[in-house]
């Protein structure tokens, strides 16, 4: 807990402790040396004085990159910078309360570190929202106006103080323009793929793990760019390598049967009915970059083998004669003949009518994709919770319906 009663919990996990920097670490006030790729800068400061900084972007691992690099550069000149840093609630904190934390005086230490999450997504949204005000005292933005004022002031603010603004996406948002001309802003929107595949060399290099060219851009084409599964998914190679060179089959073999079984988690969820889990694992994929298509085409082939292996079964065929049809592997073989034998023909063809309307509602351009595979996802479960005695063709009369 830092010395004024604030908790760095929540931040402190996700971008650990403040390293100590070695004597030629870059100094605080230099942002341009401790941006990555794939950021865009703001224009010039209204001020000029003040250490402010403004991190915010949809990719949250570059915004807390950026904030431990800054953490960095002030343990390299301050290393009771943990004892003074305070982490603030946004959502929750007055303009009062955050000017107190910029003023406090750091205890026995040169700097002071004040970060606070979430503020501009609240204040800003906070104005979209609400009514027409009637009074010029009643816009939510006005304080905030006066305290960025008074946090570049040098007169107000101490020179020992770096504030750092952390957010996410932030789009048009109303309390951008006011933070921004005070901060050194930066946008964290991702990375473009040669950007990428350098990360994932540089991030194997801080782990002694040895790459060839073509295992990294493997790598970054299976993952996309999610970083914190990217750092997952070299832990687990260097493990498995043991030292020696990851090539692109390695990668292929350790990372693809990952992302296969993360698939079957969303398949298997849905063919047992268990909603709240299918939706779960659909939301995780979908964060990772994988297409609506290609998890709409997963959970077809699905319920494909789980008809062909009960017809199959039904016929008396051998383990062995339906092995290719699960992909040659003994536990999908299990998984799916167990979805056979729980599952009438009347469920699979419900199934089928269900994913063939959600297929149609895309093309037909009554839904889009994202859409379309959720209200297919619903719909599957609950064919699962009902024995699959839901009137083949029923949900695609209420979704044309709902729709027109």
């Amino acid at each position: 807990m830092a010395e004024d009663g604030s908790d760095p919990v929540t931040l402190e996990r996700a971008c650990g402790p403040p390293p100590v920097a070695s004597e030629a670490a870059a100094p605080a006030e230099a942002p341009n040396a401790l941006r990555p790729a794939g950021i865009v800068l703001a224009p010039p400061l209204l001020y000029t004085v003040r250490v402010i900084h403004l991190l915010h972007g949809k990719h949250r691992y570059l915004v807390l990159r950026a904030l431990r690099d800054i953490r960095t550069a002030l343990a390299g000149e301050d290393d009771m910078i943990a004892t003074n840093t305070s982490v603030l609630d946004g959502s929750s904190i007055t303009p009062a309360e955050l000017l107190a934390h910029a003023q406090a005086v750091p205890f026995l230490a040169n700097s002071r570190l004040v970060i606070v999450e979430g503020l501009l997504a609240a204040i800003g949204g906070a104005r979209r929202g609400r009514r027409p005000r009637k009074a010029a005292g009643d816009d939510p933005i006005a304080p905030w106006q006066a305290l960025a004022d008074q946090l570049a002031d040098p007169a107000v603010v101490p020179p020992t103080t770096t504030v750092v603004f952390v957010e996410g996406a932030l789009g048009a948002n109303a309390a951008l323009p006011i933070f921004r001309r005070i901060a050194r802003t930066a946008q964290f929107d991702g990375l473009a793929p040669a950007e990428l595949q350098s990360w994932v060399e540089g991030a194997a290099d801080a782990r002694d793990v040895r790459l060839t060219p073509r295992a990294a851009q493997e790598l970054a084409g299976l993952i996309g760019d999610d970083l914190w599964a990217i750092e997952n998914e070299l832990d687990k190679l260097a493990a498995f390598a043991a030292g020696a060179t990851v090539d692109e089959a390695m990668v292929a073999r350790i990372v693809s049967s990952a992302q296969e079984a993360r698939l079957w988690d969303l398949t298997d969820a849905i063919v047992a009915g268990n909603e709240r889990r299918a939706l779960m694992s659909m939301d995780a994929l979908l964060d990772d970059g994988q297409a609506p298509q290609l998890l709409l085409f997963m959970i077809v082939r699905e319920y494909r083998q789980i008809a062909v292996i009960k017809d199959m079964r039904a016929r008396g065929a051998t383990r062995a004669e339906m092995l290719p049809e699960v992909s040659k592997s003994e536990g999908r073989l299990r998984a799916v003949s167990a979805a056979a034998a729980r599952s009438g023909w009347p469920r699979i063809r419900a199934a089928y009518d269900v994913l063939l309307a959600a297929d149609l509602g895309v093309k037909r351009g009554l839904r889009d994709d994202e859409a379309s595979l959720q209200l297919a996802v619903h719909e599957l479960c609950a064919l699962a919770g009902n024995g699959g005695a839901a009137e083949p063709g029923a949900y695609a009369r209420r979704a044309g319906s709902s729709s027109g």
